[in-house]
């Protein structure tokens, strides 16, 4: 399988988009605006319609269930600890801004180390190396891990964002959290999905070509956007957790699925290939958009996806082979 030929389109698609900034072609006032698009109509239209058709009802096991999400969830906590209590920026113009001991800032770190780019490099891998029988296990991991993290990380991160702005910490409103956490578009546009899904509602022909016309370019706009978005950032300055977070994603989570997986809940050896190829994925690019909506370590979680996927070209091939 020649995984360089699944990677590759990716990096150019980056690369086209740092040199568009860098040069000065594309001001940043142009990229903002391309930003809301992707993320506010692009990715929630695209999101929303594969979770209204994805088909779930041969594919849903409790087994299959725990032995990804366990170990998602199990990486998540140990990252998330990693960066509250060792991670240090004291070079912000801003107290407030200040990274250490911050859960917000902690919460999109473990974002970064444990969300898969599931659709553009796992699915392709695993129809070359496997066939079209994985694509409905593929789209039920991909929907309900979306939901979950995406879900865990917006609560997070608006509950530390309540707190620091209230100058009552006592005052501290669940219902603030709540609205402010199913205000985020990738959230609502997934629980709508799943909501059309499990209550059977049709979509209209027209409304359902209209969606996949705008989720078309959600791949290209995200990478694009990704490799624009590194030339105002400092990337060097947070090589250490992009390592840390590069790790605990191609090799540390990938390993957790593969021992539960295959020795704690005996799946097929079909399932654990699928699920240790999905969560070796590197980074997803989603993940740095929900960085930058929240406004924490956006450099570090744009360098995690370009590291990761640089060397998910060695690791991926290597897990493969590994498991067979």
């Amino acid at each position: 399988m020649n995984i360089i030929s699944v990677i590759t389109p990716l990096i150019i698609v980056a690369l086209a988009g740092y040199i568009s900034t860098k040069s000065q072609w594309l001001s940043k006032m142009q990229l903002d605006a391309l930003t809301k698009f992707t993320f506010y109509i692009s990715i929630p239209a695209f999101l929303f319609y594969q979770m209204a058709v994805a088909n779930f009802s041969d594919q849903v096991s409790p087994q299959l269930f725990a032995a990804f999400y366990l170990s998602v969830l199990t990486v998540y906590l140990l990252t998330w600890l990693i960066n509250y209590f060792f991670y240090h920026k004291d070079n912000t113009e801003n107290i407030n801004q200040k990274q250490h001991k911050n859960s917000a800032a902690s919460a999109v770190f473990a974002l970064g180390a444990s969300y898969s780019n599931t659709i553009i490099v796992g699915l392709p891998v695993l129809l070359l190396a496997i066939g079209e029988q994985v694509v409905g296990i593929v789209f039920l991991i991909v929907t309900f891990h979306s939901a979950m993290i995406f879900t865990l990380t917006s609560v997070i991160a608006t509950k530390h964002s309540s707190k620091t702005s209230s100058a009552d910490k006592k005052a501290f409103n669940w219902l603030i959290i709540i609205k402010q956490t199913f205000n985020n578009p990738l959230i609502i546009s997934i629980l709508a999905g799943l909501l059309f899904n499990v209550l059977s509602i049709p979509i209209p022909n027209l409304i359902a070509d209209s969606l996949i016309l705008m989720g078309k370019p959600t791949i290209t706009l995200a990478l694009f956007i990704l490799g624009a978005s590194l030339a105002f950032y400092q990337v060097r300055d947070e090589l250490k957790f992009i390592g840390i977070a590069s790790i605990f994603k191609l090799v540390i989570l990938p390993a957790f699925v593969f021992i539960s997986s295959q020795y704690i809940f005996n799946l097929s050896s079909i399932v654990v290939t699928v699920l240790v190829i999905l969560s070796a994925c590197p980074t997803g690019v989603n993940a740095y958009l929900m960085a930058k909506a929240h406004n924490q370590h956006q450099e570090t979680v744009a360098g995690t996806v370009v590291v990761s996927t640089l060397f998910s070209i060695i690791t991926i091939p290597l897990w493969l082979t590994f498991i067979s």
